[in-house]
């Protein structure tokens, strides 16, 4: 038995069969002639390429054989008395077989052929019937290797065409007989064509259906992503906002933002930097990474405006993404970076009130680490520091000022304690009345005062008037006693001085003469300001400006400066212990007071003044002071002044009876001399008091039985005495 007749079975009601495909045939479609040409639908590459297309969206291209496609194969067999059925796709240049019903083995290398070798391709050119009863004298077939090889002689096949015309194969029948098909036949072919077409559109819709059911996956999936990566950017946004509103601390604000971005964004370095608009500059205010190192760009650190990253983000108003630094030399922070082993940045503005107020920055040491994603992230959280860092900077104003409100009145207090009998200048001699002449030309000027006088003459009394008729007698009135603090304390006395600036300083302090700006600073002996400050001093009366202790940051200060002094600040000058141009700036206006024995004819005014507020201040009423108390108080020298004067009338309050004024010891008590002027100054007196003092306890300055225990005084301010006075042990 041949090949051919292998595949043939055939029903015994196969004629009731051909009448029900009939029944369901579409309309009739003329047999194409031998003749048709190969294409007549246009251009080839363009009909294979719509093709393609079409069977793609199919998915039947390089599949298995399709179980629907060979019943109606099968049926066409039995219908038609035939041995083979077959179902063809063509691809390009081949054709392949969804069904191949009757075929076996060699015939199975037919389930796919090159389109040289095939049937199928004129009825797919031609879009109509291709119908051969005899190949072997068909012009178009007869030398087709299928009929001399295979022994294909009869063949009859429908194209597959889509609504559109376009055909994608065909469904056909072989018979290894020469064979006339009848027009009924033909009809049949139609109508399981049509089957087969109708197959193939419902798998059409079915991929349809398919993709728009994944196109609607991948929406709901990313709408789905979308909405979690929302969610997620909320709950990181939350959690920042938690760690840091509560910091009202530079330090903790930076730490919390660090680490609150530790935990969302990575980084080998995270950096904040805030705008300082006086000195037109951004500082560090913040550094922080994984592992710090020494290279890592230190805190405090300022860069300037033009030509760093964050005066550009400033400037621009946009962020700054960086895949390499090494690539991009325009800013000064990247060299530093690059050595702190930094390769890409991110930086962000803080923006508030339409200004950027610094920017915050991460880094990596991994080329290319941001994009998009984090872009948006950390603009999101640079919002919610902006809101700490303005609580933060409103709580360090209000801070500030209250500290600087509680210096005020700890100053204003001390002072009324301290000054309370010096209410007022008393006197009326021509000497005092030109001092309070003086004191009132120069007062609504703002010109530096320099007021000169012995100990005791009431210095401090003249500067308090000279503030107190100023434009700035409603500020504070700050004083610095020059010669009461050691040489290492008055530099931090009258600049102060920042964290960790020296041993002890455990916090920043505010100095002099940051507390008086706006008002007035009091420089008390000044005579007594060590050399070293004195260039310093110099330049806050020239320029108002001044760094504290250990700090990096210009201060800028409006202070009046009046200052006083018992010494000959002329002579020091001569002999180099004082800046000759720190002397001429600071004599702008000099004021000298003259000592109490050269205006004797005030001793009875003064005396009479003490004598009422001790009195009063005792309970101790005194009615008269006799004409002969006079007389011995104006015929004593005052080596002390009037310092001395209220110290003997005090005395003589305490141990007066009730009614009267009566000296008995106190004058002699004071140290009485005559009007005679001393021999020696009280410098002198001082300096062979400390001397006598220290030989005696064998040159010991400290300890239970040295010479500063013995003489009431600090160790240090013994020694800074003893410096003043250039006492020394001797060899």
């Amino acid at each position: 038995m041949s090949d051919w007749d292998e595949g043939e079975a055939y029903a015994d009601e196969s004629a009731r069969g051909v009448s029900a495909v009939l029944a369901e045939a579409p309309g009739r479609t003329r047999v194409g002639s031998v003749g048709d040409p190969m294409e007549k639908n246009g251009d080839a590459e363009i009909q294979n390429a719509a093709r393609l297309a079409a069977l793609r969206r199919t998915s039947l291209l390089d599949t298995p054989p399709e179980e629907a496609f060979d019943r109606l194969t099968r049926l066409a067999t039995t219908i038609l008395r035939v041995p083979v059925a077959l179902v063809s796709l063509v691809d390009g240049d081949r054709q392949f077989f969804k069904s191949c019903v009757g075929l076996t083995e060699p015939l199975a290398s037919l389930r796919q052929t090159p389109l040289t070798h095939s049937f199928c391709k004129h009825a797919v050119a031609s879009g109509e019937p291709f119908i051969v009863s005899d190949a072997r004298r068909h012009p178009l077939v007869r030398d087709n290797p299928a009929v001399s090889e295979l022994g294909v002689i009869a063949y009859a096949g429908i194209p597959l065409t889509t609504t559109d015309g376009l055909t994608l194969g065909t469904f056909c029948v072989v018979d290894g007989s020469p064979r006339e098909w009848t027009e009924e036949e033909i009809e049949v072919l139609r109508s399981l064509a049509a089957s087969v077409m109708t197959e193939i559109g419902a798998r059409r819709l079915a991929e349809e259906l398919r993709g728009l059911s994944t196109d609607l996956q991948t929406v709901v999936d990313a709408r789905t992503s979308q909405l979690g990566r929302a969610e997620e950017r909320w709950r990181v946004l939350l959690q920042v906002n938690n760690a840091i509103v509560t910091c009202l601390d530079r330090e903790a604000l930076f730490e919390a933002t660090a680490g609150a971005l530790r935990g969302v964004i990575p980084f080998d370095r995270a950096a904040l930097v805030l705008d300082d608009p006086v000195d037109g500059v951004f500082k560090v205010l913040g550094v922080a990474g994984p592992v710090p190192s020494p290279s890592m760009i230190p805190l405090g650190t300022e860069w300037p405006r033009r030509g760093s990253r964050s005066g550009w983000i400033a400037d621009s108003g946009q962020l700054l993404l960086t895949p390499d630094l090494r690539q991009d030399p325009r800013f000064i922070e990247h060299a530093p970076l690059i050595r702190d082993g930094i390769l890409s940045a991110l930086s962000v503005p803080l923006r508030a009130k339409g200004k950027v107020m610094g920017t915050l920055n991460v880094g990596s040491g991994e080329a290319g680490r941001y994009g998009e994603v984090d872009s948006e992230l950390l603009l999101a959280i640079a919002d919610q520091v902006v809101l700490a860092i303005q609580n933060m900077l409103a709580y360090e104003e209000i801070a500030a000022l209250k500290r600087r409100l509680e210096d005020e009145n700890l100053y204003l207090q001390e002072e009324w304690r301290a000054e309370a009998a010096f209410a007022d200048v008393v006197g009326e001699s021509p000497a005092i009345q030109k001092v309070l002449a003086n004191v009132r030309s120069v007062a609504g000027t703002g010109s530096t005062v320099l007021v000169t006088g012995e100990t005791g003459t009431g210095k401090e009394l003249v500067v308090r008037a000279i503030h107190g008729l100023s434009a700035r007698k409603d500020k504070i009135l700050v004083k610095v006693n020059c010669a009461a603090l050691p040489s290492g304390v008055v530099e931090s006395e009258l600049f102060g001085h920042e964290k960790g600036a020296f041993t002890g300083a455990l916090s920043r302090r505010v100095g002099r003469f940051e507390l008086a700006n706006g008002g007035t600073l009091f420089l008390d002996e000044v005579g007594d300001l060590p050399p070293e400050l004195q260039a310093k001093l110099l330049r806050v009366l020239q320029e108002g400006e001044f760094e504290r202790v250990g700090g990096t940051k210009t201060l800028k200060v409006d202070v009046r400066v009046v200052a006083a002094t018992n010494r000959d600040l002329e002579s020091a000058v001569a002999d180099g212990r004082f800046r000759a141009d720190l002397y001429y700036r600071l004599n702008v206006f000099p004021i000298a007071i003259p000592p109490l024995r050269e205006r004797l004819e005030d001793v009875p005014r003064l005396t009479r003044h003490f004598a009422m507020m001790y009195a009063s201040k005792m309970g101790k009423p005194i009615g008269t002071i006799g004409e002969q108390v006079l007389g011995k108080l104006m015929e004593y020298n005052w080596p002390g002044n009037v310092r001395e004067l209220q110290n003997v009338i005090e005395r003589a309050v305490i141990l007066s009876p009730k009614g009267r004024l009566e000296l008995g010891g106190s004058l002699a008590a004071s140290g009485a001399g005559t009007r005679a002027k001393p021999s020696r100054t009280l410098e002198e007196i001082e300096r062979d008091h400390i001397v006598s003092v220290l030989e005696s306890v064998g040159w010991r300055v400290s300890g239970e039985r040295g010479a500063a225990g013995v003489l009431g005084l600090k160790r240090t301010t013994l020694e800074a005495r003893m410096k003043k006075l250039g006492i020394s042990r001797p060899v």
